[in-house]
């Protein structure tokens, strides 16, 4: 796992600062501390951090081709990369090193632009095609890894693999992007390509980017929808299908030079991952996990543990307090490079900082919702037939009853539930896409405007996230309605959201994580199965549970979903009420204009005394409010110290 980072002009003769890309690079050290690379030559320059894990000793980069004409950087893992090398020295090339990098240049020069279908793995990669003066800048399939980019038609463009590296230009604009702000206040993050600030946009997942003769192309070369054919079979088959397909995904990421561990969390899709590499290395490999003290209700070890002793891993544990939270924050806030109001980064960086200590590389369970209909809110196209009965004023007079009394709390018991029955009713609308936005949302739009201030609340267009749920589902027509809901969540909140979580955090840590549920192979066979084989009446996954059912402890397979959340709600009111008060009163909410401060004030009391449950609305508000002074209050984004 690596860092990149580069800048491409579109005048042939003009320069490369060396001393700005040396800093784009060494910025970017905690994703690749192994080695670092820089490629320049006119209107060229490439940067590369390198965490070894295949060809540790001949994969450095930027890496070309034997004749310079061609020039990779590439950030992620190959992990067909054998299969890949074996039929190309077929076709006669000639492999320098034993790197999977090195069969992107092979694979270009084999297939032109279409290289990357041959491709099975996480990615992002910057080619350069010197005779054509080509840069191409390209995304895996689902978004596991990211790329933003800095494009200035008729002037050259800027990328990296995070923000702050483009923003060690001191010319680089630093302005928020009210639409996108917007979308972060719907979303918790900033779906692509959109990033908070308005010079800098991001590649979408299974997206290339084509720089040439002074103008960009975008292209899609991969989607969920347009690459799966629906088809109904037999339960029986369809389990068997899925246990030998999760088995060939977990098997292909266990390619590496290096040891290989996983998280396990103590839910089913960890362990199910578990339960493989057991089936596959036998016992004794590492595994890791995170508790928190003083808070139950959060604290999934001893499941953890459970399904550890099962199949013998060498397993490691670490609990967590408030002011584990305290001290990393700064940190975690700088790295993700624009806010994401997701709590559960905190034991993400936990459970890779334990991780980071044995190991480079963890498999991890993640994904396995968007897949197999593991979320709650996929339940209510089950319960929704119960009410289709209500005529459609009255649904509406509920919601809207709910929407204004009910918490918005994830802190656990009764009141996630009653959050949880809250999202549920914002999605019972008889229109599909309707519904699906109802669940997807956040934050609705009413809400999100009576926290803006006046000026900002007469320029933002207030349907922006409801229009990109609208766009991404109708593109996925011939599902069934689980299908199209999955198929959704996988291309928009998933990697806006949980990938993104996942990468900063075990990249903040100098730790890959591979995601074998979001193997483009995989997703395209589970999504080609009928919903129903994912949602069974109430159980969730339902699929996945039966083909592993025989290797899982019983306990793990009828356990409730369980997500990894944080108690800061509780946290808010005691060991983090200054915090959250500097955060959000009056004086600093004032000065950057963006809500009524009155109104925010209003809404950290009524938290503070209990008549009201808005940890998750104030987590989203801290997020944004330390992003702005770390990103727009300073004049460099170096690593803020603890």
């Amino acid at each position: 796992m690596c860092g990149i980072c580069g800048i491409h002009w579109f005048d042939a003769q003009r320069p490369i600062d060396r001393d700005l890309l040396g800093r784009m690079t060494r910025i970017l050290e905690h994703r690749g501390p192994d080695d670092e690379g820089i490629h320049v030559e006119p209107a060229l320059g490439l940067g590369h951090r390198r965490l070894s894990i295949i060809g540790l000793g001949d994969g450095q980069q930027p890496m070309s081709t034997e004749d310079g004409d061609l020039w990779v950087a590439y950030n992620g893992e190959l992990y067909n990369h054998p299969e890949i090398r074996r039929d190309l020295e077929g076709k006669g090339f000639r492999y320098r090193t034993s790197s999977d990098t090195e069969s992107f240049l092979h694979l270009y020069r084999a297939y032109g632009l279409d290289f990357l279908e041959e491709t099975r793995g996480m990615f992002a990669l910057a080619l350069w095609d010197r005779p054509n003066r080509r840069l191409i800048l390209a995304r895996d399939r689902v978004g596991i890894k990211p790329l933003y980019y800095l494009y200035q038609p008729g002037v050259g463009i800027r990328f990296a693999s995070e923000i702050k590296s483009i923003l060690c230009d001191p010319a680089v604009p630093r302005k928020i992007d009210l639409e996108a702000l917007d979308l972060y206040m719907a979303f918790l993050g900033t779906p692509a390509p959109w990033t908070l600030l308005e010079s800098v946009r991001k590649l979408n997942p299974g997206e290339m980017l084509i720089a040439e003769r002074g103008n960009i192309q975008l292209r899609r070369y991969w989607s969920p929808w347009e690459s799966v054919e629906s088809r109904d079979i037999p339960d029986e088959d369809a389990i068997a299908l899925v246990r030998e397909t999760v088995k060939d995904s977990v098997r292909s990421h266990l390619l590496a030079d290096v040891p290989v561990g996983a998280f396990l969390s103590g839910g089913i899709d960890s362990s199910v991952v578990v339960a493989v590499m057991a089936e596959l290395c036998g016992p004794g490999f590492p595994t890791f996990s995170i508790g928190f003290e003083g808070a139950a209700g959060f604290d999934e070890t001893s499941d953890a543990r459970l399904v550890a002793n099962h199949f013998q891993t060498e397993h490691h544990e670490e609990r967590l307090t408030h002011q584990n939270l305290l001290e990393w924050l700064p940190e975690i806030m700088w790295e993700f490079d624009e806010p994401l109001a997701d709590a559960s980064a905190l034991p993400t960086y936990a459970v890779s900082r334990l991780a980071r200590r044995d190991l480079k590389v963890v498999l991890s369970g993640d994904g396995a919702d968007e897949v197999f209909a593991g979320y709650r809110k996929y339940t209510g196209e089950y319960y929704r037939r119960f009410v289709e009965w209500v005529p459609g004023p009255v649904l509406n007079a509920l919601n809207s009853a709910a929407q204004a009394l009910l918490p918005e709390s994830r802190s656990g018991g009764v009141l996630d539930q009653l959050r949880q029955f809250k999202k549920f009713l914002r999605g019972l609308d008889p229109d599909p896409i309707e519904r699906h936005a109802g669940w997807a949302i956040h934050f609705e739009d009413d809400l999100r405007r009576s926290v803006y201030s006046g000026d900002v609340r007469a320029l933002i267009r207030g349907s922006a996230a409801r229009d990109l749920i609208r766009r991404i589902y109708s593109e996925t027509r011939s599902a069934d309605p689980i299908n199209r809901m999955l198929r959704t969540d996988t291309r928009q909140c998933l990697p806006d959201d949980m990938l993104v979580k996942t990468d900063r955090m075990s990249m903040l840590s100098s730790l890959e994580v591979r995601v074998p549920y979001l193997d483009h192979e995989l997703i395209e066979q589970v999504f080609s199965l009928p919903g129903h084989l994912k949602l069974r009446g109430r159980t969730t996954k339902w699929v996945l549970k039966q083909a592993f059912a025989d290797l899982l402890p019983a306990r793990i397979l009828q356990k409730p979903k369980h997500g990894f959340d944080v108690p800061v709600g509780q946290w808010f009111r005691k060991e983090l009420r200054d915090v959250i008060e500097d955060i959000c009163s009056e004086k600093s909410v004032a000065n950057r204009g963006l809500f009524d401060p009155k109104t925010i004030r209003r809404l950290v009391e009524d938290h503070q005394a209990g008549r009201r449950e808005f940890d998750n609305l104030l987590w989203t508000l801290l997020s944004l409010e330390w992003w702005q002074r770390l990103y727009l209050d300073r004049p460099f984004p170096d690593r803020p110290a603890a």
